[in-house]
């Protein structure tokens, strides 16, 4: 019996983390994760993302050869544990790319959220011709706004995110303000 190795997709590394290309290796990770109260009410889920580890294996499969828009994980570098996810998007047609981070609770008030935000920075900034990096969080979630407004996001708007009707039983809408970091801003400084 031979076991295939699938050798990890590193991203890009920082002072204190790794990033990689996630894998279904990650599912047990990314399952605490979307199913924390903590981490999920944050984006319109107050009892956690209703999802199966199954679903998240296949999600995770499914992903193989993505890097934008892809579910992304982050390791701590000393430790190689895994203390959350996060995302590059793809530039939309105004060249706007978006990013995410989500971080295990035991992980916050680290500066971790700071140090992977600026890195998603450099990742789009030098690999796609985005204009602007864009990012929308919670008007309730302190920390989130912290970390947009360290690495020189700018609010620019603010928005509430509805749900379809078929979701309501197990979501909230979610009041939002639209942090936008533009290319020339990032290049002066």
């Amino acid at each position: 019996m031979t076991m295939e190795v699938v050798e990890r997709q590193l991203l890009f590394q920082t002072r204190r983390l790794r990033v990689y290309v996630a894998t279904p290796e990650d599912a047990v990770m990314f399952f605490d994760l979307w199913t924390n109260p903590r981490v999920m009410g944050n984006v319109g889920f107050p009892q956690g993302l209703p999802i199966t580890y199954e679903e998240i294996v296949k999600q995770l499969g499914d992903q193989a050869g993505q890097i934008l828009d892809a579910r992304l994980v982050v390791k701590v570098l000393d430790t190689g544990c895994s203390i959350g996810e996060c995302k590059l998007g793809r530039p939309n047609e105004q060249g706007i790319s978006t990013t995410d981070v989500k971080l295990l609770p035991e992980y916050w008030g680290q500066k971790y959220g700071v140090e992977i935000k600026q890195a998603l920075l450099e990742y789009l900034f030098t690999h796609t011709l985005c204009t602007a990096v864009e990012a929308t969080p919670n008007v309730k979630n302190i920390a989130s706004i912290k970390m947009q407004e360290a690495v020189g996001g700018e609010r620019v708007g603010e928005i509430t995110f509805n749900f379809p009707e078929s979701m309501h039983s197990f979501t909230t809408p979610v009041h939002a303000f639209v942090y936008q970091v533009r290319r020339e801003n990032w290049v002066q400084a």
